[in-house]
């Protein structure tokens, strides 16, 4: 057996047996996670309320090989935010930001820069002027460091370098944008203005710490979720079901 130890978000928990829980959990230093919590709902010394979603925490946990549940021993909380508790809207685009991390990442495969961005939008999500367009940065951010980054930069039919003097759509199949002379070979584009272009070309390439700067406009915010919603259900086959609380909310 191998004791850990790491800085995690929790993803989700769910009741196991009478007094246990299991829990699915973003670490820093061993990517996703999913373990048991025995006698977590009664063992107030090690688990208290450190399991519920959205908790920072630091988790105490023990491996055995070729076994696929760890065994959780304890959580301290570092940062439980429950300022998204208080906020119908924060809590839904909190669950789909988990949702995201728990659908598209692998279990047990690090990766540092997702741990942070998240922790980065989670308290984004806490502050007074928190924007539903960021969720499209948060899109954009995480399709790239999963490998899915769409192509902004040139067109994915010629190879052509993005010009402002040409227009463009965008192939959720090919996973990037088709110059107008490449339009006519593909099929099912979608629209997306030069202007939005230049914003996710920004996005993709600037430093996390300054991502809350970057404004997009309602035009672009509209491209940017028909866009990524339809891309995101072509990677994983369905619509992450936080979105449709999303749409009832708006």
């Amino acid at each position: 057996m191998a004791q850990k130890s790491s800085q995690a978000i929790v993803l989700q928990t769910t009741d196991y047996a009478e007094w246990d829980r299991i829990a699915s959990l973003y670490t820093q230093d061993f990517g996703r996670i999913r373990g048991i919590a025995k006698s977590a709902k009664r063992s107030q010394k090690r688990f208290g309320s450190t399991l519920e979603p959205f908790s920072h925490v630091k988790v105490f946990f023990v491996t055995r090989e070729h076994q696929g549940l760890i065994r959780l021993e304890r959580c301290e909380i570092v940062r439980a935010f429950p300022e998204i508790a208080r906020d119908l809207k924060k809590m839904a685009y909190g669950h789909y930001i988990l949702e995201l991390v728990q659908m598209l990442t692998p279990e047990r495969q690090q990766c540092r820069d997702i741990f942070s961005l998240m922790l980065f939008f989670i308290e984004l999500l806490c502050e007074n002027n928190f924007r539903e367009d960021m969720m499209r940065i948060f899109e954009l951010r995480l399709f790239a460091l999963l490998g899915y980054q769409p192509q902004f930069l040139s067109c994915v039919a010629c190879g052509g370098t993005f010009s402002l003097s040409e227009s463009y759509r965008f192939s959720v199949k090919h996973g990037g944008i088709v110059c107008s002379r490449c339009q006519s070979k593909l099929h099912d584009l979608l629209p997306l203005s030069k202007g939005s272009i230049r914003i996710f070309q920004q996005v993709q390439n600037l430093d996390l710490s300054k991502l809350n700067r970057i404004f997009l406009s309602p035009a672009t915010h509209e491209e940017g979720k028909l866009i990524f919603g339809k891309f995101l259900e072509y990677h994983i086959g369905r619509r992450p079901k936080s979105l449709s609380i999303i749409d009832q909310l708006r």
